[in-house]
């Protein structure tokens, strides 16, 4: 049996079922309330000390870190191969699975600096300060207060945007290869960044790739048009909350125009 914890709208577990979808295995869910802080409890922290999602558990055995589950997953199914034989290959997949760090870091920042921001501020301040005294990782609790107190004006934001714009450079070049990061054929490789651009489109800002990178907005046009895509997010985003989420980074990164060399 395999059971994920995961969040609907967390952009790791995105890519967990993206790729659970394309290999049409069955699973069990169960959903953690990031908002309400349930990857801090007690509970969850002993499924995973480092308080975050997803963790796949394969009949008692636990995997972490998204992109591992992404290729253990892959070799559970003859179903839709996404991992090349070819090991070269397979040394470029595993590479942008280790990309995704610094981006899954650059989203982080956007989110928390905009709709994040906007409804933790909501909260009681004693609250937001047990919140980050909970955080195991004490350099992503500076992190996280500094986005909350400062939103978009943090120095954090200049740092996501231009990583990400180095991120759709990298993709645009590969693509001059193919139609797919490897060549002819989906794989894992597409399979792994997605959900990251995918938040970025989320908050409003997908001018970061339109504006300058053709073959990048083709990609991802082809990318998100799979069925998988839909399975990995239908379920727990309605139209409502992606304009929420839309209006919230649209008014943090481009009402301003203080960003405009990345998203005009």
């Amino acid at each position: 049996m395999l059971r994920l914890y995961h969040n609907g709208n967390s952009v790791c577990s995105i890519k967990v079922r993206v790729v659970l979808a394309e290999k049409q295995l069955e699973w069990e869910s169960v959903h953690i309330s990031l908002p309400d802080g349930e990857q801090l409890k007690p509970e969850f922290l002993k499924i995973n000390p480092k308080g975050v999602v997803p963790v796949l558990d394969h009949d008692g055995r636990r995997i972490f870190e998204s992109s591992i589950i992404a290729e253990y997953l892959d070799t559970l199914s003859d179903t839709n191969p996404l991992m090349p034989t070819d090991p070269y290959l397979q040394a470029k997949t595993r590479i942008w699975g280790v990309n995704t760090i610094e981006y899954h870091d650059h989203v982080n920042t956007l989110t928390f600096a905009s709709y994040q921001r906007t409804m933790l501020l909501k909260r009681p301040a004693e609250e937001l300060e047990a919140r980050y005294a909970k955080l195991p990782n004490r350099i992503r609790a500076r992190k996280l207060r500094d986005l909350i107190e400062n939103g978009p004006s943090s120095d954090y934001v200049p740092v996501a945007l231009g990583g990400l714009s180095k991120m759709c450079a990298a993709i645009e070049s590969e693509l001059e290869n193919g139609p797919w990061l490897l060549g002819d054929a989906y794989s894992l490789a597409d399979a792994l960044p997605i959900s990251y651009m995918y938040r970025v489109e989320c908050l409003g800002l997908e001018s970061l790739w339109e504006t300058r990178f053709p073959r990048v907005t083709d990609w991802y046009r082809r990318s998100t048009a799979r069925p998988s895509m839909e399975e990995a997010v239908g379920p727990y985003l309605d139209e409502t909350q992606l304009a929420a989420i839309k209006a919230e980074g649209q008014k943090a990164f481009l009402a301003s125009g203080h960003f405009s060399d990345y998203l005009a």
